[in-house]
């Protein structure tokens, strides 16, 4: 009976272990050294990220006019924009012109009928012909660049995922621990789905998921806008749940709507589940290391993922963006804490250096001196993307009144407070 008690303990004490721990003995995989660069900050500066920058003002018709706190994504040939007025209501979604800005369709709509959404975030197929949409409780709508109701996917057993890669062949489905898939039948953080939305494999998380929803909470809020951009970073763009357990407020848990976990760079799939080091490639129903994030002292273990205790020195990984020279990540250190700070890390493929400096700093435009760049995600033909509301540059014009003899500003000249976003590229 003792010696059966002793192997029962070893192996409780082997899976007690972090995941991060064996996955930085992976010899192939890059590393990027968070905690060396919490060290030797610096300021990143909009050249570390690209040679050129393009302003694209979107155009302001009375039928394309963008609301407040809005998502932009960046394609190939389109920029889609996102808002909502409340994070209670489905929103609405815009279609502008990569090339000119000019508003080319409202695409989808909210309601009850087949062809309607119940939320305005979408995703692109991979030839970037169609965008998805969520029909809870099972569905994905989708339309094309017209605004032409193109039909649907149903997935006849495992709801809605957080985040989709939509691929020629396959839907790749994100589950996170808000969205958890098949909870009577084995929890998975992957699905791989066929265009008809039948499962054809999973992944499974690396830890179990907890439902956020328990009797002991305290308090629950759900925002979006600059107030949690501020904090969180563009990780949480389309709004987040913010969990409060007990009323010491000692426990605490984030959920992110739509944080984009899987991405495509390169033809390489890759996938970061939250609170694990690691980058992998997703190679059919397998995981490789590609990268990983040594953030050595700062290290945040994931069995204590919901704990307030010590975040302000712990690391957490919030987004990631990846291009074939760059990943850009942004951190939080003491995510939980008053006293939170996040920052904007740059690591270069090439030379296997990185770069981090506090967001608050901002990222300096040195190449035509405009306001600092906030990075809000990746294009899909690798561009940095930012989106600024004019209200924004008017304000920063009123302390930089030189700048618009700027002949790289040429749009300041033109600026409207009812004007729509500009949205830049780095490239």
């Amino acid at each position: 009976m003792i010696k059966r008690y002793l192997i029962i303990a070893t192996i409780l004490l082997l899976f007690s272990f972090p995941i991060n721990s064996q996955v930085n003995k992976t010899t192939n995989s890059a590393v990027i050294d968070v905690e060396c660069s919490l060290k030797n900050l610096s300021r990143l500066k909009v050249s570390n990220l690209g040679k050129t920058i393009r302003y694209i003002p979107l155009e302001t018709p009375d039928d394309g006019l963008i609301g407040k706190s809005p998502v932009v994504k960046v394609l190939r040939n389109y920029i889609v924009v996102e808002y909502k007025n409340s994070l209670s209501v489905p929103g609405t979604c815009l279609l502008f012109s990569k090339k000119d800005g000019r508003f080319i369709a409202e695409i989808g709509h909210a309601g009850q009928d087949p062809a309607a959404y119940t939320d305005c975030f979408s995703w692109a197929d991979e030839k970037e012909e169609f965008l998805y949409f969520e029909r809870k409780p099972n569905q994905l709508i989708k339309y094309d660049m017209k605004g032409n109701f193109c039909g649907k996917v149903e997935f006849p057993s495992s709801g809605l995922a957080s985040y989709y890669l939509i691929r020629d062949s396959e839907i790749i489905g994100y589950f996170d621990g808000f969205n958890i898939a098949n909870p009577s039948s084995g929890q998975y953080s992957l699905g791989i789905f066929g265009k008809d939305g039948s499962l054809k494999d999973t992944i499974p998380s690396f830890y179990p998921y907890t439902s956020p929803f328990t009797d002991d909470i305290y308090q629950t809020n759900l925002i979006h806008g600059k107030i949690l951009y501020d904090v969180y970073g563009s990780w949480t763009c389309a709004g987040a749940f913010i969990f409060e357990y007990t009323l010491a407020r000692q426990v605490r848990q984030v959920n992110a709507l739509h944080a984009a976990r899987i991405w495509k760079n390169n033809g390489n799939i890759r996938y970061k589940q939250d609170f694990i080091d690691t980058i992998y490639t997703v190679s059919g129903s397998k995981l490789i290391p590609s990268t990983v994030f040594n953030t050595g002292k700062y290290y945040w273990p994931v069995q204590e993922r919901r704990s307030e205790k010590n975040t302000h020195e712990r690391i957490f990984i919030a987004d990631i963006y990846e291009n074939n020279s760059f990943i850009f990540f942004q951190c939080i250190r003491g995510m939980f804490g008053k006293g939170s700070i996040l920052y904007n890390g740059l690591y270069h493929k090439k030379t296997g250096k990185t770069k981090l400096g506090k967001n608050t700093d901002g990222i300096e435009d040195d190449l035509t001196h405009f306001m600092p760049f906030k990075p809000l995600g990746m294009s899909t033909s690798g561009e940095f993307v930012s989106l600024v509301e004019v209200w924004e540059v008017m304000d920063w014009l009123e302390k930089h009144p030189e700048m618009k003899n700027n002949k790289n500003l040429s749009f300041l000249k033109d600026l409207d407070e009812e004007q729509n976003p500009i949205v830049i590229l780095i490239e």
